[in-house]
């Protein structure tokens, strides 16, 4: 795998022993492009050895945006070009079975954000 480059798109806190924090910080729409998934891949790398790890959540910072669609202006090839993870599939479903085969609860934190009310 590459080092990462650019700056974070994916920020990480661990709030405890057993409870992780992802938030998607690429903004504006948060778009998935190769730096995004290398990020992502390095996380899933932490969530599936840490043996503490009970629960993961998952939000967004970008208002309006949990986590978009590929970044179709970056380079094809520089996606294409990651290697296949370890379940031998392409980079990104790599990383979506990884995380369906931890031993940890993940957590998707959608909030409805803006100006709204409930009738």
């Amino acid at each position: 795998m590459r080092p990462t480059t650019n700056p974070r798109q994916i920020r990480l806190a661990r709030v405890s022993p057993a409870y992780w924090r992802v938030t998607f910080d690429n903004p504006p729409l948060n778009l998935m492009g190769p730096e995004f998934v290398l990020q992502f891949r390095e996380i899933i790398t932490a969530i599936e050895t840490d043996e503490q790890l009970k629960v993961v959540v998952f939000d967004s910072a970008i208002e309006g945006f949990f986590l978009n669609h590929s970044d179709f202006l970056a380079k094809l090839e520089d996606l294409t070009g990651i290697p296949p993870g370890p379940t031998g599939l392409p980079a990104w479903p790599d990383i979506l079975v990884r995380l369906t085969r931890t031993p940890v609860v993940s957590i998707a934190l959608i909030t409805r954000q803006g100006n709204w009310k409930r009738k």
